[in-house]
């Protein structure tokens, strides 16, 4: 029986899997920022021919596309992060009055709920909440030390080599995308490669199209985030209305994961005002949202919470904080997979 398993099929088989997972083990990790370049590449592939078609060149496309990419990007750091730094150290700063004034804020709250609760259960939640803050600031104030800013300061030259590689694989891959269709194709059957081109037309369609719309999505929030924090905190209206707009990049948070928790801690440190702006931008990002969302992010092949959820913290368990964002688009590219028959998965146990 062990003879008839040893065919030149299978050991063809069982090499190529041997080598994908000796390949997703030793180069994937270290590869990282050509894996997103193609990635990339890949997801504005219809821009480039749709400007192909155009100017006739695919050079020219490419160029005028990539060109107007870098533009933006410069901008954006420019403009944001000398600004995001700035407000890092200054956060760091006046980290430690803000936690202060959020404790003194919980003593007060204490000496009013001590009167209406019994004394022994007001001490045990007092003294355990208590503890709670002190540790949240240590923490907090541990991360944002001298030390830790230091180091990510001594960590932008090797971050600046990473993006330069990232930009110039960018423009390879946007250059090369059908010279590497063309060798796939030369080296797949027609099945094999037909499967596979029906596969990745349904990845790209829901994922891509599903990253295209989150982004959207996350401009209109930036726009309304930055309107609106312009009546509340204009000084600081630019910074944090990206980096509201980052957080509702991330699923199930949102934007309201930024704006309910500082509208809890205004009202708790003695500031109703800026809690009541707070919660009505708050509830008009949400209105917003649910508006916008079913428009724009239309049918595509998408995950309920619950699937989200676990593919999220798996994916964190696994990969860091970068899984908590591949971990969904895994799953999604599974079921894409699964859908497509690649696999028989007609049994019964």
């Amino acid at each position: 029986m062990f003879k008839r398993f040893i065919t030149k099929r299978n050991i063809t088989i069982v090499s190529i899997i041997i080598i994908t997972l000796l390949f997703l083990y030793f180069i994937v990790p270290i590869s990282v920022p050509l894996i997103v370049a193609l990635l990339f590449a890949l997801m504005i592939e219809p821009f480039v021919k749709l400007l192909e078609q155009k100017v006739n060149s695919r050079k020219w496309s490419v160029s005028i596309i990539y060109t107007s990419i870098l533009s933006l990007l410069l901008l954006f750091m420019y403009l944001f992060l000398t600004k995001l730094i700035q407000h890092i150290i200054q956060f760091s700063k006046d980290l430690p009055d803000k936690m202060n004034n959020l404790l003194s804020a919980w003593s007060i709250f204490e000496e009013r709920l001590s009167k209406i609760i019994p004394e022994n259960v007001s001490d045990a939640l007092f003294n355990e909440t208590q503890k709670f803050l002190f540790n949240i600031r240590d923490a907090i104030l541990n991360y944002f030390n001298v030390e830790r800013i230091t180091n990510l300061v001594a960590s932008l030259p090797e971050t600046f080599i990473t993006l330069l590689v990232f930009l110039v694989a960018l423009f390879l891959f946007m250059l090369e995308i059908p010279n590497i269709q063309a060798f796939i194709k030369a080296h797949t059957y027609e099945n094999t490669y037909n499967k596979g081109l029906y596969i990745w037309r349904r990845i790209s369609t829901s994922i891509f199209g599903m990253l295209r719309a989150a982004f959207i999505l996350s401009g209109i929030t930036w726009f309304f985030t930055f309107i609106g924090l312009l009546f509340i905190t204009p000084k600081n209206a630019l910074v944090l209305s990206f980096i509201i707009c980052l957080v509702d990049l991330l699923p199930i948070l949102g934007a309201t994961g930024v704006t309910i928790p500082w509208a809890l801690y205004a009202y708790i440190t003695g500031d109703p005002a800026l809690a009541i702006k707070l919660i009505v931008l708050s509830v008009f990002l949400l209105v917003q949202r649910k508006v916008l969302e079913p428009k724009v992010m239309g049918k595509g092949v998408g995950l309920s919470p619950l699937p989200t959820l676990i593919a999220m913290f798996i994916g964190l368990k696994l990969m860091g904080f970068v899984g908590f964002f591949i971990g969904p688009i895994i799953l999604i590219v599974i079921l894409i997979i699964l859908e497509s028959g690649a696999f028989n998965l007609d049994f019964k146990i």
